[in-house]
């Protein structure tokens, strides 16, 4: 990692390349991506587009809601109502019982279609599987705002089967599109942070590209999709206007990949305090050569995020009826329902924050009977797939335990000796940093909320995910940790075991599911 003063000296300054037309101008913006950016980005999608194959319909976690949504707008028009009337059409849900999806789903011992007869029973109930047209009910999707799905209608409508499965599958391949990007949009972060270090660059996109979690999610229709995706965006555009200073351009990319995020999935609402800072730093440092454009910048980029912001609450409120302005929207995250008679305080809701993802104080009452921080995050990072119903071998577990924490003293080490380098950055850094407490916080938030009302357990790794970018940072930073002379071979050893974690992953799909 390098001082922005000599990050800047590095790389040229922007030039712009005026195009006659749309697709010049695209083409102008993938010929400024290295060449290596663009294998990971293929690299992404193919392995992605894999996973989307050996995965069985719908057993993503939450993928039938996702696809129930995607139907219900692409048929109507318009988000999903909500309320107390079926949630899917006839014809997913005839589809869910040919799948034997509540058999299948959550129980690891059972299997999917696993003969001639019940493939031609499948082929039958396709061929006559109901209205597409549903009631659009309350579902685990229908709180979230609607852009993911209007993404995916795209796929859903272009498809020139109409049978179910076939539709789905194309909106698979739009979510590994959506993958592939996030991987790209975290190359093009390594490279604003370690501008002289190319190999990092590489190195912590395919380690996200082979993320055996990351695929898993991004191979499902699945509204996290996008969620990943404006995260990854909004990192990039950040890391890039504190390297190179916030033009009017970079702030309007800001607000892109911001709004991106809010209208993707309101867990996105917990980065906003951390960008909000960001930006106020960015024009207080752009102040004193050009008052005017620091404002102007400022000023775009809330125009982005505010406008699209409000227009989707009027319209939940005048046009698509769906209770109020932030019905389905704010309401819809932060709105819990303890039970009877039981109400959480602010104590408990720091105790709780707290022991999510630190070990427990003295003073605090016992929140849970195990450790979170390895059993829920490391472990479910490792990998817990399906319906969280079938997992690796212990041992790969124990071993990931003694990886992590030898990745960990690397990165330290490397962070110490980085330490006057990295000083340049601390502002970004705090801002980075409080995007992520943000994060952290509404995922414990939500999760106490969800436990007294249930009883059950919400969190799972893939909350974390926003903050990939981060993953692959850390990985490069732990393959520096060993000198300037190996560190190319460590971040390549990474990858190769990346590669097998990913593999062994997939044949253990595959064996979950067809053997």
């Amino acid at each position: 990692m390098s001082s922005p003063s000599t990050a800047m000296a590095v790389d040229s300054p922007d030039r712009t390349q005026p195009s006659a037309s749309a697709i010049g101008r695209v083409t102008n913006l993938l010929r400024r991506v290295p060449y290596a950016g663009r294998w990971c980005f293929a690299v992404a999608f193919l392995n992605v587009l894999i996973w989307t194959f050996v995965i069985p319909p719908f057993q993503v976690p939450d993928e039938i809601s996702h696809f129930g949504y995607v139907q219900y707008l692409a048929e109507e028009g318009r988000p999903p109502p909500q309320g107390p009337i079926g949630q899917y059409s006839p014809q997913e849900q005839n589809t869910l019982d040919a799948l034997s999806f509540v058999v299948v789903s959550g129980h690891g011992e059972q299997r999917g279609i696993m003969n001639s007869v019940e493939q031609q029973g499948l082929r039958e109930e396709l061929a006559s599987s109901g209205s597409p047209v549903g009631e659009g009910g309350s579902s685990s999707a229908t709180d979230q705002p609607p852009l993911y799905y209007a993404l995916e209608a795209v796929p859903y409508l272009l498809s020139p089967s109409r049978e179910i499965l076939a539709r789905l599958e194309l909106m698979r391949a739009l979510s590994a599109l959506m993958a592939a990007l996030t991987v790209l949009c975290i190359y093009m972060f390594l490279r604003e942070l370690m501008p002289g270090t190319p190999w990092a660059w590489t190195v912590g996109a395919l380690l996200v590209a082979f993320q055996p979690m990351f695929c898993f999610i991004g191979a499902g229709v699945q509204g996290d999709n996008l969620l990943f995706l404006a995260s990854a965006a909004t990192f990039l555009g950040l890391a890039r206007a504190f390297r190179r200073g916030l033009s009017t351009k970079r702030a309007a990319l800001i607000g892109l990949a911001t709004v991106a995020g809010v209208l993707a999935k309101l867990t996105f609402i917990a980065l906003l305090p951390g960008i909000a800072l960001a930006l106020a730093l960015l024009a207080w440092r752009a102040w004193p050569s050009g008052k005017g454009q620091a404002l102007r910048s400022l000023a775009v980029a809330s125009a982005i995020v505010v406008i699209p912001a409000l227009a989707y609450g009027i319209l939940n409120t005048s046009v698509w009826h769906r209770g109020g302005v932030t019905a389905g929207g704010v309401a819809g995250a932060t709105t819990s329902t303890n039970a009877p008679g039981q109400i959480i305080n602010f104590r408990e809701t720091l105790d709780y924050i707290w022991q999510l993802y630190l070990p427990r104080l003295p003073f605090m009452y016992r929140e849970f009977s195990y450790y979170p921080l390895i059993t829920t995050w490391l472990d479910g990072t490792v990998g817990q797939f399906g319906w969280l119903d079938y997992t690796f071998p212990r041992w790969v577990y124990t071993v990931a335990h003694w990886l992590f924490a030898g990745l960990g003293v690397l990165a330290l080490v490397t962070v110490v000796r980085m330490r006057s380098a990295i000083r340049p950055w601390l502002g970004m850094l705090v801002c980075f940093a409080v995007m992520t407490v943000g994060l952290l916080a509404a995922i414990g938030d939500a999760g106490i909320h969800y436990r007294a009302s249930t009883n059950d357990v919400f969190e799972q790794a893939r909350y974390l995910f926003p903050l990939l970018a981060f993953y692959g940072l850390f990985m490069v930073l732990a393959a520096r940790g060993v000198g300037r002379r190996w560190a190319p071979a460590l971040g390549a050893a990474l990858v190769v075991l990346a590669m097998a974690h990913g593999l062994f992953a997939e044949t253990l799909t595959i064996s979950r599911y067809y053997g």
